[in-house]
C-alpha cells in the first residue's frame, strides 16, 4: 500500500477510536489508537495492491525516497486540511492513529533510506511482509484503485468529524 493510504486510514482510525471508544486523553486510549493504526496497516496490506510503478519511476528504486517524501508531504497537507480541528484531544488521537498506520513500514523505509541491513529492521520488515497477500493485481491501475478509494474514504471521515466539531463549537 502507498504511504498515503496507511497514513490517512490510520488518522481516520484514530479519530474514530476517539469518537466511539475512548473519549479521554488516557494513555490507554492513545495507546489503543496506535495499536488500531497498526492493525489497520496490516489489514490493508492483505488487500491485493500494486504501487511499484509509483515509487520506481525508472524501474529502479533510486527515486523512491524522493517520491515517498513528496507523497508524505502532500498527504500531511490533506490530513491537515481535512482532519485537524479545534479539539486538541481529537487531533492527538488522529496523530496516534497515523503513527500506528505508518509504524509497520518504518523498518523497510529506514533500511532503504539509510542503506543499512540491521537484523532488527530485517526481522520487523519480514513480520510486516508476512501480512501481505500473495495475490497481485494484473495492472497498476487495478492495484492502485483500492488504495485511492481507501484514502478518499478516510479523508471524508476526517472531514466529517472536523465539520461536526466546528458545528458543536460555540
Amino acid at each position: 500500500m502507498i504511504a498515503s493510504t496507511h497514513l490517512t486510514v490510520g488518522a481516520a482510525v484514530g479519530v474514530l477510536s476517539h469518537q466511539f471508544i475512548f473519549k479521554s486523553d488516557s494513555v490507554v486510549g492513545l495507546t489503543c489508537a496506535v495499536i488500531w493504526g497498526v492493525v489497520s496497516h496490516l489489514a490493508l496490506d492483505m488487500i491485493p495492491h500494486n504501487e511499484d510503478q509509483l515509487y520506481r519511476l525508472d524501474g529502479t528504486d533510486k527515486h523512491e525516497v524522493l517520491v515517498l517524501s513528496i507523497e508524505i508531504m502532500l498527504t500531511l497537507a490533506a490530513i491537515y486540511v481535512c482532519g485537524i480541528g479545534n479539539s486538541v484531544l481529537q487531533n492527538t488521537y488522529l496523530l496516534a492513529g497515523m503513527i500506528g498506520g505508518a509504524l509497520p513500514d518504518v523498518p523497510h523505509v529506514l533500511m532503504n533510506a539509510l542503506r543499512v541491513d540491521w537484523k532488527i529492521f530485517k526481522i520487523a520488515d519480514e513480520l510486516n511482509i508476512a501480512f501481505h497477500t500473495a495475490l497481485h493485481p494484473s495492472s497498476f491501475l487495478t492495484g492502485i484503485i483500492p488504495q485511492v478509494l481507501a484514502t478518499i474514504l478516510s479523508l471524508s471521515i476526517l472531514l466529517f468529524f472536523k465539520v461536526q466539531l466546528i458545528k458543536a463549537t460555540p
